[in-house]
């Protein structure tokens, strides 16, 4: 292996363009063997830790309640009937009929919560004790991996029952992946102009059945899926303590046993409850997921589907690159106190979770007056989080710490500087009431409109003359054909529809880059240009709009502007202060290290 790598490193010697790209590769594969290396699926590299500390013991405990779990349920299976007309019926049965059936259904609802409760607390573990370093941010990927199973395992259990909680709020989770068909490039938003994969139709399609509606064969996906999640995991999990000859479960019997009662204690003072038979006929309200979820529909109320879905999806990105983030902030720092960029996130995420639980639980949700206020408790404690570190930094007296504060200052400048853009995008998404992608598509050709020259008044002016201000336009059309069906309506309608197929042909500089465009569903197979594009993808009409809406044109749309709440302004002045304290930081750090030029070397044998 060794001598492969050095005489394909030499072969490459002579070329210096093809020895740099082998070295990447192999510092790339250098990088993902140590941190697979030091992989933790259970903390079984912990085990010594564990006999102390209690919170070192969740992976096995994770591991053993898994199992209970898993082994309750095979015996749930010799009587539960996964069918329409049976599956109520049958869960009553084993409640009632079954020797011992209620326990051993009280140990597989609250084993499977057990197993969620583990899982979060070793992420929120992992985060505080940095576990993630030295090189082991993997490990936060399989932590959260670990949780995601454990939560869609418990989703999919969850319909099983069949009752009217489950049914309604499975229906509800069920819709939400269909908005990803009007997410940016890849949704319907474009189609038929730009293929569509419809993803969200199909995941919908994948999880439900045939139609999208709960059937019998959703709750025959669900039933597999439910054996999946736990199953397949399970034999792998297995296959990886087998090979690496790791102790599965290191704790003593009395531990295993005190958590087995506890369970059994659970089930038999707390039965899992039965509800009522579900009724596609009568909606419940409010409509309440299992408890692990019950934050993320609080966020769905306050949230247009298609943003909230968005979240939902960035959600996961975020936490597997946070160990990243911050190892490049602080280093090889453990202590939390020194690392309040990380502290303050992870109280944060914390609170919103049970706040929002909470709240949902109450059915408090004021979708106008709450979210301006979690948005800026949200942002502002990263915030307080980033100036906190800075200041950290500020308050050293070493010179080789100033040196090495160069790289902290700038990434976390950069995190307020994306989150003021973002602050600054969302003013406008309030203010007119246009979502992501048409204000994003509007602000684009706005930066492009100059090299239209004249001819791009004369574009918004036939825009405006063939949609009148106020105009909801369908997304999922071209623009000329989309005003066809109205057009007979417009006074001067065709003299301006004319004009603008006359200026689609106008060339500018940037056809190039739209002519590589492919342009399906359409006659012709790419674009004509830049023109072309904008038109016929509406770019055009959503600049048009966010100029109306804004009242930059002269056009005023009534009610736009929207007033922006006050509170809502303090996560966006956070951002911009936040970001010029790092600024000022980094300044001051570069000239420290010019000063000091040996403070930033590493020292020998470093």
């Amino acid at each position: 292996m060794h001598s492969s790598t050095t005489a394909k490193s030499d072969t490459s010697s002579g070329n210096p363009v093809l020895g740099k790209i082998w070295g990447f590769i192999v510092f790339l594969w250098d990088w993902v063997a140590v941190r697979v290396k030091n992989i933790d699926i259970f903390d079984e590299h912990y085990q010594d830790q564990a006999k102390t500390n209690p919170f070192y013991a969740l992976g096995p405990i994770f591991y053993l309640v898994w199992f209970l779990t898993m082994g309750t349920g095979l015996i749930l299976i010799m009587w539960y009937v996964p069918t329409k007309a049976n599956a109520y019926d049958s869960i009553l049965a084993i409640q009632a009929d079954v020797p011992f059936g209620n326990v051993m259904r009280g140990m597989h609802k609250y084993g499977a919560d057990a197993m969620i409760i583990a899982a979060t607390m070793r992420m929120f573990r992992m985060f505080i004790n940095a576990d993630y370093k030295p090189n082991k941010e993997l490990n936060i990927f399989i932590g959260l991996i670990t949780l995601l199973l454990s939560m869609y395992s418990g989703l999919t259990g969850y319909l099983l029952i069949w009752n009217q909680r489950a049914f309604w709020a499975t229906k509800v989770f069920a819709t939400f992946p269909t908005y990803m068909d009007q997410f940016p490039i890849m949704g319907d938003y474009y189609e038929p102009l730009v293929k569509s994969l419809h993803l969200g139709w199909n995941t919908a399609e994948v999880l439900l059945g045939a139609g999208g509606a709960i059937t019998q064969e959703t709750i025959t996906r669900f039933f597999s899926l439910h054996l999946a999640f736990s199953l397949i995991p399970l034999i792998l999990v297995e296959i990886y303590f087998y090979n690496n000859n790791y102790n599965r479960i290191p704790l003593n019997w009395l531990k295993r046993t005190v958590i087995t009662l506890m369970l059994v204690i659970v089930a038999i003072i707390l039965p899992a409850a039965q509800g009522r038979r579900s009724d596609p006929d009568v909606t419940p309200l409010p409509i309440l997921s299992d408890w692990y979820f019950l934050g993320l529909y609080q966020m769905y109320k306050y949230l247009e589907p298609v943003v909230a879905t968005e979240i939902t999806l960035l959600i996961p990105i975020t936490v597997i690159a946070l160990p990243f983030l911050e190892t490049w902030i602080s280093g090889q720092e453990k202590d939390i106190m020194k690392r309040p960029f990380m502290l303050m996130t992870t109280i944060m995420g914390g609170i919103c979770w049970i706040v929002f639980s909470l709240l949902i639980i109450a059915n408090i949700a004021n979708i106008h007056n709450d979210p301006p206020f979690w948005r800026s408790f949200l942002y502002l404690t990263v915030d307080a989080g980033i100036v906190w570190q800075l200041v950290l930094i500020w308050k050293s007296k070493d010179p080789k710490e100033w040196a090495k504060g160069k790289l902290p200052s700038i990434i976390m400048t950069g995190v307020a500087l994306i989150q003021a853009f973002w602050a600054w995008v969302y003013y406008y998404m309030a203010k007119t009431e246009m979502f992501l992608s048409p204000l994003g598509q509007g602000a684009t050709y706005g930066l492009l409109r100059g090299s239209l020259g004249e001819k791009a008044d004369e574009l918004e002016k036939a825009v405006r003359t063939v949609v009148p201000a106020g105009t909801q336009m369908p997304y999922n059309t071209d623009f000329v054909v989309a005003i066809n069906g109205w057009l007979a309506k417009i006074p001067n309608g065709k003299p301006a529809l004319d004009q603008i197929e006359q200026i689609k042909n106008v060339q500018t500089g940037w056809d190039g880059l739209f002519q590589a465009i492919p342009k399906f569903g359409a006659e012709n197979d790419v674009y004509k240009g830049m023109a072309d594009f904008v038109i016929s993808n509406k770019w055009v009409f959503d600049y048009v709009t966010l100029c109306d809406r804004m009242g930059w044109s002269g056009e005023k749309v009534a009610p736009y502007p929207l007033e922006v709440p006050t509170v809502d302004l303090y996560w966006m002045w956070g951002a911009v202060i936040t970001a010029l304290i790092g600024i000022v930081t980094w300044f001051v750090c570069h000239n420290n290290s010019k000063q000091n030029p040996d403070a930033a070397k590493p020292a020998a044998g470093a």
